[in-house]
This record gives structure tokens, sequence and C-alpha cells, in this order.
């Protein structure tokens, strides 16, 4: 067995493996043997069977599979003692398919391979990034109660509709061309039908000042344009409406209810933030301006650090093996169209970039991860998307814990929060390293700089991509090109298995 490399430049290397009759012969006699042993063929005796029937039938697969092993092996060897850190996976340049399969060959395989390239990180105080500190103004702090007034309301008893918002129950039924009630046609009692929903005015108006046992005669179909609205008064599915667009409706109204906010009193106070935790306006608003203060904290530190992984890709510009990591990604993901590809490929480098800086960063200064840390960045993780898609802020910790440690069942999940931990560490010995300025902002002024206006084809194109985000994540998600926290000890702990029957 002989292996040998072509150094191309320093991220691009072929290595070929020569795989002689010697280095593979006895194992495949082994297994052939062990074959022949446990054979069972109509017409011999068991173990009797020839071993030349045994070598014919079963030959070819065996020789394939122990050198396939034998190369895979030799290559993993070599890679560690070269001390490379590979991208991707090796290429093949020669096909299984274009050998000649027999025992007793010898085989010649050749590899492409992408090397990560070596990153000298220096940083200094000549390295100048602002973080921004956004103000908290009292509008933000009046949205905020303004919000909590209406997640706390209800909607109470009125005597007729006075401003469209109101909530009207009562029996709706099909009518035929003759205003009577359709044989066959719909029928509910107890139909719930918010006015609110109506969003032409003109349509509106069969509904003003509209009392408790009034006869309202309306088109539901072009009242409530949309399927699920109209699918939900009439209490059915949505494939089950048909063709109602001729159709008027009678709806009588048996009740009338009006969402009222709910008054900023000690009740409300005791929602939001627990009994007794606040007890006059004025702590009220201090404790909202705290949380907003936070929310606006978090923000400028994602925002900062953007601007640090941009500033940091700029300066350091790690040079990848693209040919070679196109031709990589295409080969592993065959079922992503050109177009897709071809758009989400810079993106792609772009996170390599970064992943192989934060890399070397934890290799220079020696980081490692404690297990508990991951449990709690998972906890952390799990409250604020509870707070951020549910407006749940009150989750007990028992379940915030039992959420995240069934997240952590999966060792991807494992993998991406160590990655996300390090990356955070590598952020934080950037901003201890570099000239950062403090520069206060109101909030408009941040997310102006944040949140670039666009022109309204660049708005619309980004309406498209976001609508499709699955499609811009699939470059970014089809493999692990990379392992961003090789560098980093992870502690040993038992924590993790622990919990795995959360």
């Amino acid at each position: 067995m002989n292996i040998s490399k072509e150094q191309i430049d320093d991220i691009n290397v072929v290595v070929s493996v020569q795989i002689g009759n010697d280095d593979y012969s006895s194992k495949v006699s082994e297994v052939l043997r062990d074959y022949r042993r446990k054979a069972n063929m109509p017409g011999f005796r068991p173990g009797k069977v020839p071993e030349g029937v045994i070598r014919k039938m079963y030959g070819k697969a065996i020789l394939i599979d122990e050198v396939n092993k034998l190369v895979s092996e030799t290559l993993t060897n070599y890679i560690k003692e070269e001390q490379w850190h590979v991208l991707g996976d090796p290429m093949p340049k020669i096909s299984g398919d274009e050998f000649d399969w027999e025992i007793g060959n010898d085989f010649t395989f050749v590899f492409d391979m992408g090397l990560a390239p070596e990153i000298q990180i220096n940083m200094s105080k000549e390295d100048q990034i602002v973080k921004y500190k956004i103000t908290v103004e009292q509008d933000s702090i009046n949205s905020a109660i303004e919000h909590h007034t209406r997640r706390y309301g209800q909607y109470v008893d009125a005597d007729s509709v006075v401003d469209f918002s109101e909530k009207l129950k009562g029996d709706i039924v099909q009518l035929d061309e003759n205003g009577q009630p359709l044989s066959e046609g719909f029928s509910v009692e107890d139909a719930t039908l918010l006015v609110s929903l109506i969003k032409d005015d003109e349509l509106k108006k069969p509904f003003e000042n509209v009392k408790t046992g009034d006869e309202i005669v309306f088109n539901l179909s072009k009242t409530f344009s949309n399927e699920w609205e109209i699918a939900s008064i009439l209490k059915i599915k949505k494939d089950e409406i048909g063709d109602i667009s001729e159709s008027l409706f009678k709806f009588t109204v048996k009740s009338i209810s009006r969402f009222e906010n709910a008054e900023v009193n000690q009740e409300l106070f005791d929602k939001v933030f627990g009994e007794g935790a606040v007890s006059t306006r004025e702590e009220f608003e201090k404790r909202i301006s705290e949380n907003i203060a936070a929310d606006l904290e978090y923000n400028s530190g994602e925002k900062l650090k953007n601007d640090c992984r941009d500033y940091f890709l700029k300066k350091f510009n790690p040079q990848l093996p693209e040919e070679f990591l196109r031709n990589w990604l295409k080969f592993v993901n065959q079922e992503i169209d050109e177009e897709t590809f071809e758009k989400e490929f810079p993106m792609f480098l772009e996170n390599m970039k970064w992943e192989l800086i934060v890399s070397a960063i934890a290799k220079q200064y020696e980081l490692k991860v404690e297990e508990e840390e991951i449990i709690e960045y998972a906890k952390v993780a799990t409250r604020r998307q509870f707070a951020m898609y549910y407006g749940n802020t009150d989750i007990p910790e028992k379940e915030i814990a039992n959420f995240a440690m069934n997240y952590l069942k999966e060792e991807k999940n494992v993998r991406g929060t160590v990655s996300k931990i390090v990356e955070n560490k590598a952020f934080d010995i950037i901003i201890e390293n570099i000239d950062l300025s403090i520069q206060e902002v109101s909030l408009q002024e941040f997310e102006n700089k944040a949140y670039p206006k666009h022109t309204d084809d660049e708005k619309a194109v980004n309406e498209t991509e976001e609508a499709s985000v699955s499609e811009e994540d699939t470059v970014n998600e089809i493999k692990e090109a990379t392992e961003p926290v090789e560098n980093v000890e992870i502690a040993e702990s038992d924590e993790i298995a622990k919990n795995e029957d959360l």
C-alpha cells in the first residue's frame, strides 16, 4: 500500500492511495471463509459449499467492501498525520465503477481535498467598532402598556354596534332567491361574527347601530373574503363551503359584546409581574422600561455581533477552496436546482469563513465549554422563544428546563448550541481586544442603522425571500461542511444523558 500527495496550493491537495493484492487478500480470504462456514445452500451440507462457489457468488462484493474500508481507514489516518483540517469530504476523481474488481488486481484511488486555511488572529485597539446604546422612550413604554392592557382585556356586554370592534353572536341562515331559508342550505345556531374583520367600509354599513334582536341580510362571501373566516362563522371545514358567492345570508343578533382593554391597576400589575411585585403606576412603568431596555440591549448586542462579523470577515478574509466546495456541495446535494444553489453558495462561503475565524479564536484562546453552559444556554433560548413568539414570560423554571433538555436530546442540537456558545465567547474576546465606542441613539435611529430602508423593488425581493425561508436555508443546512468548534474542549458531564427521559 502506498499513499502520496500532490500539493496544488495551500488549500487544495490531491491524494493518491494505491492498494495492492497483499494489502487486502488476507482479509478477503478471511471473510470468504466465514461466508463458507455459514453458507446454507441446496445440494450442500452446511459449511461444505465449495470455496469456488462462494468466491463466485460473493467475491466481488466482499472485495469492494474490504478495499473501501481499507482506503477509508488509510485516508483518515493520513489526514490525521498531516494534521489537515479538511473541508467537506474527500472527492474521488475516479469512480469505483471504472475499476476491474477482481481479486488479485491492484487499485489506485485518487481524491481531491479542500483544506481550511491557516488564520492568524490579531486584534488591537486600532480595530474600531461602534456599539449603539438605545434610549428607552416614553412612546415605547406607552406601547408596552397598551399591549398588556389588550392582552389582559376581555369582551363585555354591549347594547349596540358603535365602532365596529364588536363581536356578535346569533343564528345565521342561507336564503333562497325569495328571501326564505334555503332548503338544505347552511343554518347555524350561535355563530360568532367579528365585525372588525370586515375590511370594506361599504360592506360594514348593514352592521351600523345594530342592536340585539335585529336581523341583518348580507352577502357572506363578499363581506368576509377570507375563506377561513367564513368557515369559522359557519362552523365547517374550508373545503365544505362550496359556491356561495351569490347567496344572501340572514344573521339574527342574539348578543353583542365589545372588547375592552384591562384597566391599569393593581390587578394588571399582578398579572404582568406577579402578585405584589409592583404597587404603583410609576413602579409599573419602571419595570416595563427595564424590560424594554433589556430587549434593546439584546438587539444592540446582535447588531454589534453582526458588525464585528462583517469587520473581521473583511480583515482576515480567509481564502477557501471554492471550486472544490462547489463540486462537493453539488455532489452531496444533487436535488438542489442550479438557480437556488448559485443564489445561496456565496452565503455558504461567508458562513464557512466566519466559522473558521471563530475556530481560530477558540484555538488561540483555548476556549472550552462546560456542559452546564450548554444546558443554561438552551434554557435561556427557550425562555426567549416563548416570550418572542407567544408573549409568555411566566413559564415555570421546571417547564423551561424540561423543554430545554428535550431539545438537547438530539446530538445535532447539542452541536448547534455549542457552536453558538463558542461564537459568543469569541465575540467576548473580540470586544475585550478592540476599541469599542458607545454611541447613544433613539430606537428609530437604531432601526435605520440596523435595517436600512429599501427601495420598493428591494422590499418586494426581501418579502419574497422571507416567504421562502426554507429554500434560503437549504445550502447552509444541507451538510455540515466544517466543524467550527473542533478547537474547543467540552468538559465531560453526564447531565444531558441523565435527563434523556424528560
